[in-house]
């Protein structure tokens, strides 16, 4: 007889949803690669072997490898002259770039979310909620889970946006902006100022034109020192 408890489960949602997976032992190696890096664990030009994060991970070198393989394909890694990837080096240059993509995809997002017509009041309620973790974060010097918290709240939008492709390709990005999030946390002076301009983010959702979009989201993607 079938667990009348896991039934009732499994009928609160259509037959043909989505299967949910659980993490694999190369998904948990790939976020520590991540924040290895982005808590500077792992320094720019640092090489890394499947040898060594097999060995610091306590995993076999299959998920070291397909990690590795994975973080080189979206270019956090990169190939050297000697054995082994080496971290991607994140000079102003090369961070000009990302934020230059970033900014072109959640044009794309927040256009979809502004749309006439579309009711913003489930966004609106999760980003409140995301904003309130982060204002209670933001005195903690936690810059790794700050960052995670910062990247929840873009990447809500990006899923509210309805637009599956543009929510994709900024995933794609996510582990990039992480590394580069947690350099900007880090670093930051004023911390409730960032919370700030999260929140002027939301009431722009709330009230804001879409004629305002490039200002306000160019504004939100500047440095510190570039604001006004």
């Amino acid at each position: 007889m079938r667990d009348a408890s896991n039934l009732t489960a499994n009928t609160r949602r259509p037959a043909l949803s989505p299967i949910e997976r659980a993490r694999t032992t190369t998904d948990e190696v790939e976020e520590r690669l991540i924040l290895a890096i982005a808590t500077g664990d792992k320094a720019f030009g640092d090489r890394i072997t499947e040898a060594e994060i097999a060995s610091a991970l306590r995993v076999s070198r299959v998920p070291a490898r397909e990690a590795m393989k994975n973080l080189l394909l979206r270019g956090v890694l990169v190939e050297g002259e000697q054995r082994g990837l080496r971290v991607s080096d994140y000079s102003a240059a090369r961070i000009a770039e990302l934020f230059e993509l970033r900014l072109a995809i959640e044009r794309i997002i927040f256009e979809h979310v502004m749309r006439q017509g579309r009711d913003r009041a489930p966004l609106l309620q999760e980003l409140e909620t995301i904003v309130d973790r982060m204002r209670s974060l933001a005195g903690s010097g936690d810059a790794v889970a700050l960052s995670s918290v910062d990247l929840d709240f873009h990447r809500t939008v990006a899923r509210h946006s309805g637009n599956e492709l543009a929510a994709q390709i900024w995933e794609g990005l996510a582990q990039h902006l992480l590394i580069v999030f947690c350099r900007d946390w880090s670093s930051a002076s004023d911390r409730t100022g960032e919370v700030q301009l999260h929140e002027r983010l939301i009431e722009f959702i709330r009230n804001g034109s879409l004629a305002d979009l490039d200002v306000v989201l160019k504004l939100h993607f500047s440095e510190p020192a570039q604001r006004s």
